[in-house]
């Protein structure tokens, strides 16, 4: 792995290398830059939210205006980029000043947001006064700043305000990290700082150099026992006191030294027989080694504390020679007689364990029982009796007991004497005094099983079997169990072995670099296991270190359920070969990860092979590590990934972690668990996904399903869907994406556009109509951001400017939605990528695929179409529509960003195109559209509705509606307004040209609702205004019984009275009153105007209106009060104004 800072850094010169990145910045250098950020971005907020209504006058002009009406000079400027300007707009409510009933901003900040208007017009204050910040000002500031960017829709300001604030929050907490690390001046805080771990611990020397020898890990009980040359020159097993410095002791290990001490002291109440049951390479026969050396006569003062503080009581038996038989199983042959070093052609496991209590002296006792070949029976307590105090350490009993079955001619004797001899043996054990039998037997190879799956690997198969249970029936009547290493003791006595022990400098480093990956996890929480947030995991990371509390792990959980793997010895086996090479190419990993393993070293490969039943070297040399692999490829071609080697890591973590668990039902390995494998302090972890994607789409033996990866022996049909995703033809491409957006558009609830054309060939295929259009344009055609003129453009100016041979009338009604141009490419490469893989899933009989093959097809092809519906979304982001400022002689076509969260793409483009589409029109701003760039056309005094909505969907210099009835609905919207003479119209049903008069004329305040049809003419108020007084005029000089005047026909017809009838007097006044609600009373006085005063005006009437105030206050009225009251109240000519 090939990534690391390379340097270890003082606390004081990180701090120091941090401001001096920051580029030297102040707090208040940093708040400055935050308001040069803010103007710009609240200049662009306030001409959005208030051009409705100014149009195009500049905003500031509100705010020259409120200052000039206070009496300020006509000459002072005013910057719309300076943010003081722009927060006095909001905080003074200058609207409202300005025009009353005025409030702008209440449908785009919230009262808290506008309260931080307020606070940065202090902040503001201060920076322009040039004071200073402390850093708890500068993060409010700042903060503040961050809050209410966003809040006014500009989010790349707010991450540029973010990242000044986080230097503020990083350069204060270094500094308080060196106040407390100054009494470890070498200690590195933050995550980019952390050292290399060959900086922090060493491996001993002989790990370091490669100088090891194989079988020292797989040290027995044999060679120590009876060592030889090569035995004596490694000292750490053959050497008590140097065994014991290396040897942690583990619970289990000091409670068996605890017993022995006492048994051998002559304790009848301590354990005369212990069984250490245990499976592969369970750390049994390092237990074994120990019992051994303390037997040696060594004084307990040579031995580490913890040791010699267990072993003391053994001092007083250093006059009386405390004597160690080693019997190991597959170091004695029952069908040859031993004359080894003297031995009188030795039969049998007896006799081998008399001649070494006593020699040829103790051998005689049970002479006859290993000629016959029978068990001793009593002489073996007499033998005990004789040569107590004694330790008796039996090794590999069922290798030697399975050569026996089904025999009765071999000198060691037959199957069921051997075990007559077992159970005389632990009876006289507990009947002698200081004498202790400690017997290994195979535990299970699956440490989560309840034990009955033993391991043909240490048993030697149905022979070992039937051995082992007689043994587990004999041993386990007598025998205390002895515990065995758990999980986090095995990790310390591999460390032990491997490392030197830290001193208190590097254990102070140790929880520095603990502490700094469990705050990495805990930033990226979203995509490590939950477990490694909490403060235990860094616990977990100092125990283990510098060694990977994942790698363990795996190790010890997944790769010990492997036959050959001898849980404790394998372990140190693959450590060692993982630690040598990395110490000795100088790695720069703070710590040893799956993602880290040498697996390029062919040393290190042999021993991982050695484990695995299959042929594993062409698939890692292809598949997960080397120059010729396919990771070694992917960070080549991706700088991203290159950089940090993020594809090399993953794929050794996948194999790590995912391998020993290939042939079970429970394959592969999870993100979460890959991540945490492989990221270190400084990686982007989000990064890792798509590289994951990368390795899954071009490796040949990497599965994936249902997001679980593993590396198989079998090839994939990851190349056939290769070869098919290169030769697709780009129509087969296009037309799966415009499939894709024609079910979108389906599937969308959103109504705004009338119509969704999907990828039309030619502008013949998009109707001319005056309804607002989204045209999708096809994929070939995108566009670049910053960029005017693009294919998208020039594909879209021409569908605007015709349809198929002719021109385009309603060229505003169109808007469109491209594909961006370095995103097309990224959507081409997901869909081809799931048409081939839909290929090779629909094709898998005749493709000859296994069911395993077939499963990766269906599950690449589910994730390969969850890939396309992202990046079609991601792809589609920029909005395509003609727009005209007024003045300009012709319209431009204009782009915008139209990306965002929403899963809808048609809802998405929609709502981000609003200010470009009037889903409502109000009656006061289509007045102004008529009396502003539609004035020529109403020069007349009318225009018909129909003609109307033409101009609107025709001139991009209009506002663009959504239909006609977004029109119609504004116009019948007349009738809310009580200033229609100013803000509205009126209508009617024709013109009279020979009368000169209106047909239907209808006022706003007239009682029948409006009907508003294309025809519907809609007339200038004055006219209108102007004939109806005509109307009311001719209407008072007409007698009633002759005729009468229809106020919406404005013609004179004949009345004649029903047969019969007779005249009844007319009511000609009306008179009513109602108490309004003091606190709402404009609410109150807007329902009486709509709901009755309107109907009274009919032609003739004359509506008088007054309003009676009166109010008691029991206290009396305040002088400031009452002098309020009477001027105002003078000042709007009340006739009567006075206090009692």
């Amino acid at each position: 792995m090939r990534v690391g800072t390379g340097s270890y850094i003082e606390p004081e010169q990180s701090v120091v290398r941090q401001e001096q990145n920051a580029v030297a910045m102040t707090n208040r250098d940093r708040v400055h830059k935050a308001m040069d950020l803010l103007g710009p971005a609240l200049n662009r907020f306030l001409a959005k939210v208030l051009a409705p209504d100014l149009g195009d006058s500049p905003w500031v002009n509100l705010l020259r205006l409120r200052d000039q009406n206070k009496g300020a000079s006509t000459d002072k400027l005013y910057n719309p980029d300076d943010p003081m300007v722009g927060l006095r707009i909001i905080t003074e409510n200058v609207p409202n000043a300005v025009r009353k009933g005025w409030y702008p901003f209440n449908d785009h900040l919230s009262r808290v947001q506008s309260s931080w208007a307020t606070e940065l017009r202090e902040v503001r204050n201060r920076d322009s006064h040039n004071e200073p910040f402390t850093n708890e000002d500068a993060q409010r500031a700042l903060d503040t700043t961050e809050r209410f960017l966003m809040a006014i829709g500009a989010p790349t300001e707010a991450e540029q305000v973010r990242k000044l604030r986080n230097d503020v929050v990083r350069i204060a907490h270094d500094r308080e990290d060196v106040a407390t690390a100054r009494g470890n001046p070498s200690l590195a805080v933050g995550s980019e700082n952390l050292p290399p771990w060959r900086e922090v611990l060493s491996p001993h020397p002989d790990v370091a150099s490669g100088n090891f020898n194989a079988a020292e890990f797989a040290a027995d009980l044999y060679s120590v026992a009876n060592p030889n040359a090569d035995a004596k020159k490694n000292p750490e097993y053959t050497d008590p006191v140097q065994f014991f410095e290396r040897t942690y002791l583990t619970h289990g290990l000091q409670d068996l030294i605890k017993r022995n001490v006492a048994r051998l002291s002559g304790d009848l109440n301590a354990s005369p027989v212990v069984n250490l049951q245990t499976n592969f390479g369970g750390g049994k026969t390092h237990s074994m080694l120990a019992l051994w050396h303390l037997a040696s006569d060594t004084p307990s003062s040579a031995y580490p504390d913890d040791v010699a503080a267990l072993a003391g009581p053994l001092d007083a038996l250093r006059g009386t020679k405390i004597r160690r038989v080693a019997l190991v199983g597959n170091q004695l042959e029952p069908a040859k007689p031993d004359t080894r070093d003297g031995r009188p052609g030795i039969r049998t496991v007896w006799g081998e364990l008399a001649w070494q209590l006593g020699g040829q002296e103790a051998f005689e006792i049970v002479a006859d029982a290993d000629r016959t070949s029978t068990s001793p029976g009593a002489a073996l307590r007499e033998l005990f009796e004789l040569y107590s105090p004694a330790v008796i350490l039996i090794d590999e009993w069922v290798a030697y007991a399975r050569q026996l079955v089904n025999t009765s001619d071999l000198p060691g004797g037959d199957f069921d004497t051997q075990f007559t001899f077992a159970q005389t043996l632990t009876e006289a054990a507990k009947a002698t005094k200081g004498v202790q039998v400690v017997v290994s037997i195979p535990a299970s190879s699956n440490p989560n099983d309840g034990g009955d799956e033993i391991s043909d690997e240490e048993v030697g198969g149905e022979y070992g079997r039937e051995a082992l249970m007689r043994l587990r029936q004999i041993i386990g009547r007598t025998a205390d169990q002895w515990q065995p290493a758990n999980a986090q003791e095995s990790f310390e006595i591999v460390r032990r072995r491997i490392f030197a022990t830290p001193d208190a400098e590097a254990m102070t480093k140790i929880g520095a670099i603990a502490k700094s990956v469990v705050e990495f996890y805990r930033k990226h929480a979203a995509d490590f296991p939950s477990e490694v947030r909490d403060n235990s995991y860094a616990d977990r990371i100092k125990q283990c270190y510098p060694i990977h509390p994942e790698l363990f792990d795996r190790l010890y959980e997944d790769w010990s359920t492997l036959d050959r793997f001898q849980r404790t010895r394998g372990v140190l086996r693959v450590m060692n070969q993982i630690v040598g090479s990395l110490w000795r190419a100088q790695d720069k990993a703070p710590l040893i990860l799956p993602g880290g393993v040498p697996l390029e070293n062919p040393d290190f490969v042999d021993e991982i092979r050695y484990y695995l039943d299959e042929n594993w070297g062409p698939i890692i040399d292809s598949d997960v590590a080397g120059t010729r692999s396919v990771p070694f490829h992917v960070d080549k071609d991706n700088d991203v990934f290159g950089k940090r080697g993020i594809a090399e890591r993953l794929a050794r973590t996948v194999f790590m972690a995912a391998t020993p668990a290939l042939h079970t039902a429970h394959k592969g390995v999870d993100k979460p668990r890959i991540f945490l494998g492989t990221a270190i302090p400084g990686d982007t972890p989000g990064n890792f996904h798509s590289a994951l994607d990368h390795l899954a789409n071009k490796s040949t033996y990497l599965y994936t399903e249902a997001s679980r990866f593993w590396y198989d022996t079998q090839a994939n049909t990851t190349r056939t869907a290769r070869d098919h995703a290169d030769n697709l033809p780009d129509a087969d491409v296009w037309a799966e994406v415009d499939r894709r957006l024609a079910d979108a558009r389906k599937s969308s609830p959103d109504r705004t556009f009338a119509a969704v054309h999907v990828s039309p060939s030619s502008s013949a295929e998009v109707p001319d109509e005056a309804s607002t259009r989204l045209v999708i344009v096809p994929m070939r055609y995108s566009h670049s951001a910053r960029t005017k003129s693009s294919k998208a453009v020039d594909w879209a100016k021409e569908v605007i400017e015709r349809r198929g041979e002719g021109n385009r009338t309603f060229k505003n009604s169109l808007v469109f939605v491209a594909a961006d141009a370095n995103r097309a490419p990224e959507l081409d490469a997901a869909v081809r990528e799931f048409l081939a893989w839909r290929h090779v899933y629909q094709n898998a009989e005749s493709l000859g695929l296994g069911g395993q093959q077939t499963t990766q097809a269906r599950t690449r092809m589910q994730r390969a179409d969850d890939i396309v519906a992202t990046r079609l979304l991601d792809t589609y982001v920029w909005g395509i529509y003609p727009r005209q400022s007024p003045g300009e002689p012709t319209y431009s076509v204009d782009t915008s960003s139209t990306s965002g969260t929403a899963a809808d793409l048609i809802e998405r483009t929609a709502r981000k195109l609003e200010d470009q589409i009037a889903t409502a029109r109000s009656a006061s701003l289509i007045r102004m559209d008529l009396d502003g760039p539609l004035a020529p056309a109403w020069e007349s005094g009318s225009i018909t509705a129909g003609e109307l909505h033409t101009y609107y969907a025709t001139y991009p210099y209009l506002p663009r509606l959504r239909d006609r009835e977004t029109l119609f609905d504004g116009l019948r919207a007349v009738d809310d307004e009580m200033l229609w003479h100013n803000d509205g119209f009126a209508f009617a049903e024709a013109y009279d040209p020979t009368a000169g008069r209106f047909v239907g004329l209808r006022l706003p305040r007239d009682s029948e609702a409006a009907h508003v049809v294309e025809s519907t003419l809609i007339i200038k108020p004055d006219i209108a205004q102007e004939q109806r007084d005509e109307e009311v005029r001719d209407y008072a000089a007409t007698p009633d019984d002759d005729q009468t005047v229809s106020g919406a026909a404005g013609t004179a017809e004949p009345r004649t009275p029903s047969p019969g009838s007779e005249s009844s007097p007319s009511k000609t006044r009306y008179f009513g009153s109602v108490t309004l609600d003091p606190n709402l009373p404009a609410k109150a006085f807007n329902e009486i105007h709509r709901e009755v005063l309107q109907h009274l005006s009919v032609p003739g009437s004359r509506v008088q209106i007054t309003l009676e105030i009166e109010t008691t206050a029991s206290d009396g009225f305040p002088e400031n009060v009452i002098r309020t009251v009477r001027e105002n109240g003078t000042t709007l000519r009340f006739t009567q104004n006075e206090f009692e």
